[in-house]
Order: C-alpha cells, then sequence, then structure tokens
C-alpha cells in the first residue's frame, strides 16, 4: 500500500510542477510597475467609526452608512458616507458603489450580508498603470432599534464593535470605466 501511494505522488510531481504559479497579492503589487513614487499602490487599509443606520416597518428614509478610511501606503484620510443622496461612481450594470470625500476611495454596503466592499483607485489618471485595490468585509456590529423621534425615524443604529480595523486589500484589478465603457 505505502509503494502504491509513493507511485501516486510521483506521479503528481510533473503535473503540480506543470501548473502556473499563483503568485500572492502583495506579490502581484510588487511586480507592477510603478511610473515613479508619486503613485504608491495601495496594501492595507484602517476603517475606524464605522456606522450604519437601516430602517425598519416601512419607513422609507435610505440606509446610511458612514466611516473614516485611510491608507498610509497611499497617503489617503478621508471621510465615507452614504445616505441616499450621493450618485453612483461605478460602471454601469453593477452593484452601484459611492466615492468618499476623497474620490480615490469608493465603497459598497451590502446589506444583506451586512458587509463592506472597499475600492482603492491606484493611478487612476493613468490608464496603462490604473489599478482597483479591493476587498470585503462583514464588520462585527452592535445594533439598537431606533424610533420615529430619532432623526431618521424607525430604524436599526449599528456601530462596529471594533475600534479600528485594519485590513490588507486581497484583489488588484484595472479600472472599470465609468458606465461600463
Amino acid at each position: 500500500m505505502l509503494i502504491m501511494n509513493l507511485h501516486a505522488f510521483l506521479a503528481l510531481i510533473p503535473l503540480v510542477a506543470s501548473l502556473p504559479s499563483m503568485p500572492s497579492f502583495m506579490n502581484k503589487l510588487k511586480s507592477l510597475p510603478s511610473r515613479d513614487d508619486q503613485c504608491p499602490f495601495p496594501e492595507s487599509y484602517e476603517i475606524t467609526s464605522l456606522q450604519v443606520w437601516t430602517p425598519k416597518n416601512g419607513n422609507t428614509h435610505p440606509i446610511v452608512v458612514e466611516y473614516q478610511y485611510a491608507d498610509n501606503e497611499t497617503n489617503i484620510a478621508t471621510s465615507c458616507y452614504y445616505n441616499g443622496t450621493q450618485p453612483n461612481v461605478g460602471p454601469e450594470g453593477l452593484a452601484p458603489r459611492y466615492a468618499c470625500e476623497n474620490p480615490t476611495v469608493q465603497f459598497q454596503w451590502i446589506q444583506k450580508t451586512s458587509s463592506l466592499s472597499i475600492i482603492e483607485l491606484a493611478c487612476p489618471n493613468t490608464p496603462e498603470s490604473g489599478f482597483m485595490a479591493l476587498d470585503q468585509i462583514t464588520p462585527r456590529l452592535s445594533c439598537v432599534d431606533t424610533s420615529n423621534t430619532t432623526p431618521f425615524g424607525e430604524g436599526s443604529q449599528c456601530f462596529s464593535l471594533d475600534f479600528a480595523i485594519l485590513r490588507n486589500f486581497t484583489a488588484l484589478d484595472p479600472i472599470e470605466p465609468p458606465g461600463g465603457n
């Protein structure tokens, strides 16, 4: 039995060796050509003060999402906010996404899974090297009900249980043009 397993194992070595290597996200970042130090690629980010309010019982007020975003590699620190009045800055036909005060940072709140997708544009003004760093998180939230006497009315106010959420980006894709062009 041991000899049969050894033969099976040895037979797999050429197959495994022929597979393309799959570089990690960080290796992919390091292999990309950066024009200069003016255009660093994002590797990690921090979210603080995350709050989400959702309506209940027929309340028509839109969802409200608010947080602070920081990326030390790209020197971005910005506020991110959605209350139903911000325009969709994403490509047509895909889920809407919204720009932070610094439009290099964009996000989507997925209510069904209580998750936040983060998008940071890297070198957005250079089409041949423009990329989007992406990540999705499901923050740990603590929620309390709100009543009709609160500014947004009846709903649920949620706060992140983590003071700071520190994450690495998990994907890097070419920038998708607005409108899907």
